[in-house]
């Protein structure tokens, strides 16, 4: 595959990622951050299906059918107990001042470069992916609100690694893994919601994670940028 790029605010934090220090954070964090939107997506770790013209809903009981306008079904995995670390499968001036970024990290062998995460991990943690094909990374699958969910509402783990579309000029590509049973099947809360539905900020589980793997410096490389890009 390609190469991915992390982008960082602060040189030391690329040094450090070189030196195979990473930090992981939950999907709750990522869920509650506010920086002008960037970054932050208050659905994040929740697959939502928002249909145009509103959510139709069958009455079973009464036999009726109707619609509820500005409504979703939405489906969230336990976004207290996943953590993931968020690169870029993109260099590009739009999301180095997004991300306000004087550094960024280009890592030039990412089969490399995830064994090594993997391998800095306790023997139970879990990954996203079918039985005896999971992964710690994962491309972000960018979706459409308003069509079918398809099977992701029931999969917690493909809940972890998609977005809806209107970020997918960040390109993502994460790592992602829990220490519980977060991706199991079914493993999710559902609810119908209205768009105007939001969630009470929890920092409380916004806890890090501090990932030390091997050196990167020898599949990696550093880039820095001027003020004018």
């Amino acid at each position: 595959m390609g190469r991915l790029y992390k982008y960082f605010d602060k040189r030391q934090w690329a040094e450090a990622f070189l030196d195979g220090k990473l930090l992981f954070r939950t999907l709750a964090y990522f869920r509650d951050y506010e920086d002008n939107n960037v970054r932050g997506d208050e659905r994040e770790g929740t697959a939502a299906y928002r249909p145009n013209g509103g959510l139709l809903i069958n009455n079973i009981t009464q036999g009726t059918t109707f619609r509820l306008p500005d409504h979703a079904f939405e489906s969230s995995a336990k976004q207290d107990e996943i953590f993931v670390c968020c690169l870029s499968r993109s260099l590009t001036d739009e999301l180095r001042r997004e991300f306000k970024a004087v550094a960024c990290v280009e890592i030039l062998d990412v089969p490399a470069f995830c064994s090594r995460v993997t391998a800095a991990l306790p023997a139970a943690t879990t990954f996203p992916g079918a039985p005896g094909k999971t992964k710690i990374g994962w491309r972000v699958d960018y979706y459409d609100e308003s069509k079918p969910a398809n099977p992701r509402w029931a999969l917690p783990d493909q809940i972890a690694i998609a977005k809806p579309k209107n970020y997918a000029r960040q390109d993502e590509f994460r790592l992602v893994f829990s220490s519980t049973d977060a991706f199991a099947f079914e493993n999710v809360a559902v609810r119908i919601a209205h768009a105007s539905t939001k969630n009470a900020a929890r920092p409380d589980v916004h806890h890090p994670c501090h990932v030390t793997a091997e050196s990167m410096r020898d599949i990696c490389r550093l880039r820095e940028f001027s003020d004018d890009g």
